[in-house]
């Protein structure tokens, strides 16, 4: 897929990993935008920023909790459909990587899961849709277990196995829809930044969770984002992509073993 004159919508986009996509698909032509995150409103130096890397785009932004299923669907069949005209791209950054089991797999799985598959049925050729690609970000705890944080990597590993599994030939070929998963290493967000010892599945193992941080060179967001656009410009569906340590790694795997 080309960027140029594409709309996109990004979850979780106020910030980290979503503001530095939205930056990165800005500055490969995106003409529309709209970012959905908490917060009430866009920080005014945000937009400048955003402005900044394409004075041509458009964005938009909406207050969302994406646990929130009514809001999803208001925004995204309402309001994207009003400003953006059609969905070209959706990325699912939200995220959280503390709080009660319910929420953070509220947030990071079925959040995403709801927003994938209404995002599907605004994309698809069968409604007279052009297709798309929809991007999920999971991350490498969501390839490898990691006993630190079992419940954020429970939620990762169902954002991988979803994708990896609506990502096939047989929801291609019907909807023109292409998904795609990107697992990021160690960055530096708010999110980490931020964390504490709820973060663990048990508080006492802070500790050896700062020891595993500190074997990986922490990354910018904007390392994710170019791996989000390269995933969008030259992925099939249904890839995997890791972005650590400030590099770009394909992960090689096979499509369904089953064939339809």
């Amino acid at each position: 897929m080309l960027l140029k004159n594409k709309t996109a919508i990004i979850t979780g986009g106020a910030s980290g990993i979503g503001f530095a996509t939205a930056e990165e698909l800005l500055k490969h032509g995106v003409s529309k935008i709209l970012l959905i995150d908490l917060n009430e409103s866009l920080n005014p130096d945000l937009k400048a920023q955003l402005n900044a890397c394409n004075q041509n785009a458009e964005i938009f932004y909406a207050q969302c909790d994406v646990s929130n299923k009514l809001q999803l669907e208001k925004i995204l069949r309402q309001d994207a459909i009003q400003w953006l005209g059609s969905i070209d791209i959706l990325v699912n950054s939200a995220g959280v990587l503390e709080g009660s089991a319910a929420h953070c797999i509220g947030v990071n799985l079925i959040g995403l899961i709801e927003c994938t598959f209404i995002t599907i049925d605004l994309m698809t050729k069968e409604k007279s849709g052009t297709g798309g690609f929809i991007v999920n970000i999971s991350s490498i705890a969501g390839l490898e277990p990691y006993p630190i944080a079992v419940v954020y990597t429970a939620s990762k590993f169902g954002v991988t196995g979803f994708t990896r599994s609506l990502g096939t030939d047989l929801l291609y070929n019907r909807t023109g829809v292409k998904l795609a998963v990107v697992c990021p290493g160690a960055t530096e967000t708010k999110m980490i930044q931020e964390a504490g010892d709820h973060m663990c599945t048990y508080p006492w193992m802070m500790p050896a969770a700062r020891e595993l941080l500190a074997k990986f060179t922490m990354q910018q967001p904007s390392a994710v984002g170019k791996c989000v656009v390269k995933a969008i410009t030259e992925g099939e569906t249904g890839s995997i992509w890791v972005a650590s340590e400030d590099k770009i790694i394909p992960i090689q795997t096979e499509q369904c073993k089953f064939k339809f």
